[in-house]
């Protein structure tokens, strides 16, 4: 008959399985960074339990420590804001300079943050449709697709809703009558 220690051993051995496929699965940064440091710590647990206090430790330390740290560094080093732009009207681009009241809304956006505004209109990326912006997003390292809805004449800032800087942009939006901002929720793609 097993031992408290096996069993308990099992658990965490199951509780690694699970963990594993939440890591993989999940959308959320914040989320997944969390669930790594955590599997570190059940990890690290299975290293003490078969009597490897020395490599627990390093697990430990490494693990859940550094790695999560490297992490949220990187993600908080966001230093590019990419836009694509597919109203191409006056909206960014005025007198063929960057004058337009989205620029400006952009760029005040941008500078309190310190991001680079990086404003692209590419005609293949602007001929996506719709319904497929969402993938554009999540595929590319567009953060956000500038359109106008030609019914209200309203111009929709559209972006992953994973992104924080979106949440932040939506705050920031609620000043301006003719500027909507919409997230995407996250996805998975199975084509």
């Amino acid at each position: 008959m097993p031992d408290m220690l096996e069993i308990t051993a099992y658990a965490l051995q199951v509780l690694l399985i699970i963990m594993a496929i939440a890591i993989v699965t999940h959308k959320n940064t914040g989320t997944i960074i969390v669930l790594i440091a955590v599997f570190s710590l059940v990890t690290a647990s299975l290293y003490v339990i078969n009597k490897a206090p020395d490599v627990a430790i390093a697990e430990v330390a490494i693990g859940s420590a550094i790695i999560p740290l490297i992490y949220v560094i990187s993600i908080s080093r966001q230093r590019e804001f990419i836009v694509l732009d597919k109203a191409m009207d006056d909206f960014i681009i005025s007198d063929d300079a960057f004058t337009g009241v989205g620029y400006i809304f952009l760029k005040r956006f941008t500078d309190f943050y310190h991001l680079e505004l990086n404003i692209s209109n590419d005609v293949r990326l602007c001929s996506v449709g719709r319904g497929r912006e969402q993938k554009l997003c999540e595929e590319t390292n567009v953060d956000l697709i500038v359109s106008k809805d030609e019914e209200t004449g309203k111009y929709l800032l559209k972006g992953k809703e994973s992104n924080i800087l979106m949440h932040k942009l939506k705050q920031m939006a609620r000043d301006y009558d003719a500027i909507e901002v919409i997230t995407f929720k996250d996805r998975d793609f199975g084509d």
